[in-house]
Parts: C-alpha cells; sequence; structure tokens
C-alpha cells in the first residue's frame, strides 16, 4: 500500500546491489489448468478464522538479518504480540522488488528475509501458539511512486513465472512448517484483471496446501475508489476462496470523531458487502497515526502532525468491532518491525507500541471473542 513509502524511504537506502533477478526458466511450466482457487481452497490443516476471528499483528521485517538476530529479535517480539498484544496469529511480512512497474522481473536482494529466516521466525511464533500467516510484499524502488499496485508488467506470463519462482522457496517453506495461510499478493490493483491468476493459484497449489488467498486494496474490495463518489465500479475479487483486503479507506471525519462515529463509519462502508463474501475475508493490513486528522488519509504512516491517540485507539476498535459485527476471518494489524524493542518503543507518530493504540490491540481480544 501507497502508506508505507515514507517509512521505506530509509530502508531503501539499503544497498541493493547483490540484487538477484529471477530467472523465468527452472520449475515447473505455467499450468494449463482451468481450476480455479475456490477450486482449491480446500485446507490439510486449520483455516485462520474458520470457527472465530482471529486477531493478528503483522510482523515486518526490512532486512535479511543474520539468523541469530531473527532467532533473537523474533524471540522479542513475538512473545510481545502474543503476551501483550493477545494476539492468536501473526503475518510475517517481507519484502520482494520490482526494478520498474512494467518490466517482467522481481528480484530477491540483500534486503529480502530469506526463506531460512522466515522458518525460524514461523517455528518461534508456532512455539508461542500462534497460527502464522505469510505475506510478501513488493517495491518498485525506482519509481515515483513505488506502490505495488501499479505493477504493470510486459510480458504479464513471464512476470508471473518470475513471481512464482521468487515465492516458491517460501511456498515451500509454508508447507514444510504448516504455516496457516500464505497471502500469494497483496493489492496489485493494475493486474487484477489479468486472466493468469486462475494457472498461478493452481501452481502454488501443487506445492503448499494450506489456505491460499489474496489480499485487495480496498478500492478494488469495495469497488470504487475512495472521494470518488460519482465513480460506479463494482468490486474486483480474484476467484480464491478465502479473501483478504488491505483497509485503509479514506474517512470524512473530524478529528474529534468518537469511537461510536468511527465504528459507523467502517460499518457503513462493509455494510455494502455482501455476507457470503464477509465471511470469507480477512482484513490482512490496517494501521493509522495517532495523529489529528489522520482518518483523511490513513495510509500515510510517515505524515507530520500533532499526536492524538484516540485517533489510533479509535480505528483499531473500529476495525475490531466490524470484523466481529460481520463474521470476518480476522484482522492484522500493521505493524510491529522485526528488530523493534517494545520495552524502549519508537516515537513515531505510526508507532503502536507502548502507547494507547496497543491497548486497544488487547482489548480486540476481548470483542473478537
Amino acid at each position: 500500500m501507497r502508506r508505507r513509502l515514507g517509512l521505506l524511504a530509509a530502508a531503501l537506502g539499503v544497498a541493493l546491489g547483490v540484487a538477484l533477478g529471477v530467472a523465468e526458466c527452472g520449475g515447473p511450466s505455467v499450468s494449463n489448468s482451468s481450476k480455479t482457487a475456490a477450486e482449491l481452497g480446500t485446507s490439510e490443516w486449520r483455516v485462520l478464522g474458520e470457527s472465530q476471528p482471529v486477531l493478528g499483528v503483522d510482523l515486518y521485517a526490512l532486512s535479511n538479518y543474520s539468523a541469530a538476530e531473527v532467532e533473537a529479535d523474533g524471540q522479542r517480539t513475538l512473545a510481545y504480540i502474543k503476551n501483550v498484544l493477545k494476539a492468536d496469529a501473526v503475518g510475517i511480512v517481507w519484502n520482494l522488488y520490482a526494478p520498474d512497474p512494467y518490466t517482467d522481473a522481481i528480484k530477491v536482494t540483500d534486503a529480502t528475509l530469506s526463506a531460512s529466516n522466515v522458518a525460524i521466525l514461523t517455528r518461534i511464533a508456532i512455539q508461542d501458539h500462534l497460527l502464522v500467516e505469510y505475506r510478501p510484499l513488493i517495491i518498485v524502488p525506482n519509481a515515483l511512486n513505488q506502490w505495488e499496485g501499479l505493477i504493470n508488467p510486459y510480458p504479464a506470463a513471464g512476470w508471473f513465472n518470475n513471481y512464482y519462482q521468487a515465492v516458491l522457496p517460501y511456498l515451500r517453506t509454508a508447507q514444510q512448517l504448516g504455516a496457516s495461510e500464505f497471502v500469494t499478493g497483496t493489492e496489485l490493483q493494475d493486474l487484477n484483471s489479468s486472466p493468469l491468476w486462475p494457472s498461478f493459484f493452481a501452481r502454488v497449489a501443487q506445492v503448499y496446501h494450506g489456505v491460499i488467498s489474496y489480499s485487495s486494496w480496498d478500492g478494488n474490495y469495495f469497488g470504487t475508489a475512495p472521494g470518488k463518489k460519482f465513480q460506479v465500479a463494482k468490486p474486483e475479487l480474484l476467484p480464491v476462496k478465502y479473501l483478504g483486503m488491505d483497509m485503509y479507506w479514506h474517512m470524512n471525519l473530524p478529528a474529534t470523531a468518537t469511537t461510536a462515529e468511527v465504528t459507523a463509519a467502517w460499518e457503513a462502508l462493509f455494510d455494502k458487502v455482501p455476507s457470503s463474501v464477509l465471511r470469507r475475508t480477512a482484513i490482512d493490513e490496517t494501521g493509522i497515526q495517532a495523529r489529528a486528522g489522520a482518518y483523511a488519509k490513513p495510509e500515510d504512516l510517515g505524515a507530520p502532525g500533532l499526536r492524538n491517540e484516540q485517533v489510533q485507539t479509535n480505528w483499531f476498535t473500529a476495525a475490531c468491532t466490524t470484523v466481529h459485527q460481520y463474521h470476518m476471518r480476522g484482522v492484522f494489524f500493521f505493524k510491529v518491525d522485526l528488530t523493534d524493542n517494545p520495552a524502549h518503543p519508537a516515537t513515531s507518530l505510526s508507532t503502536f507500541e507502548g502507547e494507547d493504540g496497543a491497548a486497544a490491540i488487547t482489548e480486540c481480544s476481548k470483542i473478537l471473542g
């Protein structure tokens, strides 16, 4: 989502010179299967949120740290997610890279958390009795707008093949360790209409037998873009049995809005979505700054402004209440960085550790059941 760009500015200063382009050769060829992901949607293990909504937190790795660092940082941050935030699920999130929005290359760099390091975090999470979701992101560091939603490569078939090769080690890890869900893409708006998704999902299902999902940009999920009240569009949802979405909808709310008013705004959005869709949906990512006026552009997690803890508390509470109200699969809050020390949290307005936002996430466990 575009809100990550300010937070990633420093991280993208990391040298990408060890970039490894993912070749089109190798691995199985693109399947000609006509199966949809709905037909491939039977999981061999527990489905996230199937019986009760999960409370999840995104654990985000901005670089490929040493195994020792990942072990130490993972022990600390996952204990915080489990014992302080009272979460029962974690989304392990890392970055892949595209040189530009129009070529078919997907790169694994020295800033990409390796599959072996993802495995370390997965084992710790399982030991902590957390359910695990994997969710790779794609950053376009050389573009003015680095959002993955603008990736529109030519040829598309080459891109899907290269993307499959990039995620293949993580699919194997997810299968080996029993990760509950693999979110195969996030907010790839310009690729939403591609006819190649079903064959891509079929390839993924040959390797990984858990829940295969995809996280939609909220504009695609609701069928229109925020602020475009005259735009008439249908929701664009990919053919997956279990759905995901990222929630950063622009809200026309005053800075002084109450928890009830923010919750009502959330529910007004989701109330228009069919219940059959809601029950299959998890909010894979949502967040907001503890900043006055942040409702107007929640995705901007790096904007300057005056601290207002109530804004973040209201947003998090609204998310949990909405998930409970509409029997959705769960919610994942963005984010705890892998290298964070919750005992000495950062002072950024988006950080919730040690703040009222963290308390709101903890209370979410009561709202959800």
